[in-house]
């Protein structure tokens, strides 16, 4: 079962943004796919910011988006990691 918070329903939203400017400004796909990724990492560390220090700040999904068992920031590396393979192949 997809288990999402509300940070991370915030994030997929930014997202989508992201995705929809890319699109309208006709940007190549690659492109669009590594804005996507390093919006989800910038936005998830910095919501987590707020509880630097706190045990598990950087995984636990009570202080930042999730998706499942993911932090949104492991979502958006991920995605940027594939899109940097694909684009230098």
């Amino acid at each position: 079962m997809l288990n999402i918070n509300m940070p991370g329903i915030f994030m997929f939203v930014l997202g989508g943004v992201v995705a929809g400017i890319g699109l309208w400004l006709r940007v190549p796909d690659v492109f669009v796919m590594l804005a996507i990724g390093a919006a989800l990492v910038l936005a998830d560390l910095i919501w987590r910011a707020r509880s630097f220090g706190s045990a598990g700040w950087l995984t636990n999904r009570a202080f930042g988006g999730s998706l499942s068992i993911l932090p949104m920031w492991a979502v958006g590396l991920i995605v940027l990691t594939i899109n940097a393979v694909r684009m230098l192949a």
